[in-house]
Parts: C-alpha cells; structure tokens; sequence
C-alpha cells in the first residue's frame, strides 16, 4: 500500500494524471535502452514499443520529435557514459529510462552490474537529466519469462526493480511499471507470447510496453481501444491496375518511377513496389498479361496510409494515371496469422 501511495504521488508531481497527456504535441522523446529498446525502435520494425509508443501519442494529437537511444548490451554503467551524447546533445524534452535486464543477466559472465553500482549510474542518470531539463520516466525491466526457474535471474533482478521505484517516487518521476504489468500477463496466461526468447519483445509484448509507456504519460485507459484500432495495427495493401491496352504499360511504370521514392521516403512507408508477371519457364503460376500491374504497400498504421493518399505526389500522380487505367482493385490488409 506504501508503494502504490508513493508511486500516485511521483505521478502526481510529475503533472501526469488520467486523460491528460503530459508529453506535449511538437517535445523531443529520447528512449535510452538495450536491445529491447534497440528493436524496439526500429524503423523497420512497426510493432516495436517505440514506435508504437510514437503512433499511440500521435493518435492523441501529440506529434513527437523521437531520439532513438538503444543500443544491445548496454548496461547503466553503459549508458551513463554514453547519456551526453545519445541523449542530452539531442536536448530531448523527455527521456523514457529502460535498463536493468543486462545488468543481472551478465552477472552469469561477470560482466553485469551489482545492485549498489547499479544504483550510482541511475541516480547519475537521473541527476544528468534533471540538470538538463529533461523529465524522465522510469521504466521497471522487464522480466525473464520463458524459463520457469530462470537461473535465478528473477530474484536477482527484483530488488533492482523495487529500487527504482522507489528512487522515482522520491524524486517525482513518473513510473511505467513494466515488470509488475507482465508478471500480471503472465499470471492470467503463462504461455502469453510476450518474447521470443524470455528477454527480446515479441508484438504481443511490444504491445504491452508501449501501454505502460503511453499510461505513464498519461494517455487515459478509455483511449487504448481507438489507439489499437487506428495507430498499432500494420497494413498491407495489394492493388491491381488494368491498363486500357497493354501499350500503356511503360507509359504507367514511367508515372510510378516518378514517385516511388517520394512513397518511400514517406513516414510509415515500409513496402512500396510495382510488379508486373514474372519473367519465367514455369508454366505452374497464373498470369495476369501485360495489361495488368500490382503495387504491394505495408504500412505501419492505417493513419500513414490514409496520409499517404493526401501528399502532393500522389495527388500530382493520380491524374497523370487515371487515363492509363480501364479499373482496378484497391484492397487493405491485416496479418491473420503472425
């Protein structure tokens, strides 16, 4: 009861309260991390809890400035060395705090970090970030969870995770508690898909950082369902377009070529490609002929897709294209099976 008391008070002080989103429209994010958040936040990677994290304010209309700041095997003393230049010289109004996982599993190598030094580096951290301005919110680490016995590494990790949320109701700072919300997961299914291999994020675990980053910012519970509906769902799109006559075909590659980069360059663009037959003596495939061609998109989000259909490319394409095409098909996507 202590804790929880303490933990609504760092939240309270750290002007973060239910429906009111602390993080403001146009701020710099910086996410200082190991793996987990190196995968995390890779552009190439939509389900990553950064970037989800990323959408999820966006879907609230913050649009954030977002300093990627992960990097594997990085442990406290790791990132202390490394805050001024990854993080602070960017001048990041906030910074999500995500370590503790190398730090007790490097023990078994001698390369971790025992508990007291552990606590000297955070509090560096946090004393560096004070000093710059910059709020930072606390993220407990996540737990070690395909392994039932876990080498220990649970136990050991737990004072480190209680210390911190400790040091972050003691200095005001916002917690997203991580490591209590998977243990609660993990309690209501065991076999929850939450890594791939009891450390590294998975979607479903990805998806559960992100909730806990978003809720520490204050993002309201009631916004979760519009979030995971418009911002966190990944698009496939599979377009056929039949030409008026097969002439018009180098005429309409030389149209897309004019814009397949700017498609490309576009936030939330992860596959951008024109194709046509393949070129083949295998007589197995069906063939769609010369009058007809396909574009496959993959989008991070329905939103990136809609704004892509608004840019001035595409709408200095659409009539260039129009008169080359008798019709088509225009079909959006969703893995059923991932």
């Amino acid at each position: 009861m202590k804790l929880a008391v303490m933990v609504f008070l760092a939240f309270a002080a750290a002007g973060v309260s239910r429906g009111a989103v602390a993080v403001k429209d146009g701020e710099t994010v910086a996410f200082l991390g190991d793996s987990i958040t190196q995968q995390g936040q890779d552009p190439r990677n939509p389900n990553g809890y950064v970037n989800l994290v990323a959408r999820g304010l966006a879907s609230e209309g913050v649009n954030v400035k977002v300093v990627r700041a992960g990097i594997s095997g990085h442990k406290s003393n790791d990132m202390l060395a490394r805050l001024e230049k990854d993080v602070l010289s960017k001048k990041p109004d906030w910074m999500t705090l995500s370590c503790g996982v190398n730090d007790v599993w490097h023990q078994d190598r001698n390369r971790g970090v025992l508990l007291e030094d552990y606590k000297k580096n955070i509090a560096s951290i946090l004393d560096k970030c004070a000093a710059a301005n910059c709020r930072v919110i606390v993220l407990t680490a996540t737990p070690f969870t395909h392994d039932p016995a876990d080498g220990g590494k649970n136990a050991k990790l737990a004072p480190y995770n209680q210390w911190l949320r400790e040091e972050a109701a003691r200095r005001g700072l916002p917690v997203a508690d991580l490591n209590a919300q998977m243990w609660e997961i993990l309690k209501a299914d065991p076999k929850a898909p939450l890594t791939r291999d009891g450390v590294h994020m998975q979607t479903a675990g990805n998806r559960a950082m992100a909730k806990g980053v978003l809720k520490a910012m204050g993002v309201a519970e009631d916004a979760f369902a519009k979030i995971e509906r418009e911002a966190w769902k990944d698009v496939w799109v599979i377009c056929r377009f039949d030409l008026k006559v097969a002439e018009n075909r180098a005429a309409y590659i030389a149209e897309t070529k004019k814009i397949i980069n700017l498609v490309r360059a576009e936030p939330g663009c992860l596959t951008y490609t024109l194709l046509g037959d393949a070129e083949t003596s295998w007589d197995a495939p069906q063939r769609s002929g010369e009058k007809t061609l396909w574009m496959i998109e993959h989008w991070d989000s329905v939103q990136s897709l809609q704004a892509h259909l608004q840019t001035p490319h595409m709408k200095m394409f659409a009539p260039a294209a129009q008169p080359l095409r008798a019709g088509g098909t225009f079909q959006v996507l969703e893995a059923v099976a991932d």
